[in-house]
């Protein structure tokens, strides 16, 4: 039984099973009990044949063991709508499961591992599956799948986020808009893996000139959106640009080709280029289309 669940929470029912003893089967039985009950997790304590917590050694005793401590649990409340735990016993043939309460910190599966014989050999506790599918589902839903990178989904809610903190305290942020020039070329010619070499040599740049407390995010393609929160003035954003060109435009080499890549980058200011999402995204669009026109390689701010 998991020890890590609240007091109001308790397994489903009881779980057990009933062999017709001899001598021997109970040598047997108790050794393997003693093997179990010294391999398995701390986080786990018996129950007598009446479903009363047993004293345990000191190494797995917990506050809330001897809160539990003589009290049979099997009459407290059952709650479906809390995360559960499952208890499973596997052999050979047949799979046994239990639903215990947890809270969400304390979520884990408790899987008791067998020899061919059926008998326990030790009792281990793992990490939900379903904790797990949640991280990938998430990584999916809110990751470019190529960089890594946070991709439109959370652009969308952090820039909103920015932008109704911003209003309140009243301070500035920029947005720069950055594509990278004759991309399509260099897919054309050296081939999509070598592009996709050098979006993720892109992405890992612009996370190391930046700052924690800025977004990058992969806005699409070879286009790159770039929140910086808590800035003075134009200036700060102009001197972010420059450096995250000057960078860019670093000679790089991907498998055998020496590659000479430079980007362009729109720039706009909030409150000064727009109070909203569109605006600023639109604003800092236009922008990277002048920096476009004035021969690239460079940046330019929205007027």
């Amino acid at each position: 039984i998991h020890a890590n669940f609240e007091p109001e929470d308790a397994i489903e029912r009881p779980l057990s099973q009933f062999f017709d003893l001899d001598e021997n089967r109970l040598k047997s039985l108790k050794r393997h009990i003693k093997t179990a009950l010294t391999l398995s997790s701390p986080s786990f304590f018996t129950t007598d044949s009446n479903h009363y917590l047993l004293p345990m050694k000191n190494s797995v005793t917990t506050k809330l063991v001897f809160e539990f401590m003589q009290q049979d649990i099997t009459i407290l409340p059952y709650d479906k709508e809390k995360k559960q735990v499952t208890l499973l016993i596997y052999d050979q043939t047949s799979l046994m499961e239990e639903k215990m309460r947890c809270d969400q910190e304390s979520e884990a599966l408790a899987q008791a591992v067998k020899v061919a014989n059926t008998t326990i050999k030790k009792l281990e506790t793992a990490k939900n599956k379903l904790i797990k599918q949640k991280d990938i589902i998430y990584q999916q839903a809110h990751c470019d799948h190529l960089t890594s990178l946070p991709n439109r989904t959370v652009l969308n809610q952090r820039l909103h986020r920015l932008i109704e903190n911003n209003l309140e305290t009243g301070k500035k942020f920029g947005v720069l808009f950055l594509d990278l020039d004759n991309f399509k070329k260099i897919n054309d010619t050296l081939g999509h893996d070598v592009g996709d070499m050098i979006l993720i040599h892109i992405a890992k740049t612009l996370l190391l000139c930046t700052r924690k407390t800025d977004t990058v995010t992969r806005f699409g393609g070879d286009e790159f959106i770039i929140l910086i929160d808590s800035i003075e003035d134009e200036e700060t954003l102009k001197n972010i640009a420059s450096k995250l060109i000057e960078t860019i435009g670093q000679p790089i080499q991907i498998r055998h080709h020496h590659l000479h890549v430079t980007a362009s980058i729109g720039v706009s200011l909030f409150p000064k280029h727009g109070t909203d999402f569109n605006a600023l995204i639109k604003n800092a669009d236009l922008a990277l289309y002048l920096a476009k026109a004035d021969g690239r390689d460079t940046y330019r701010i929205h007027p």
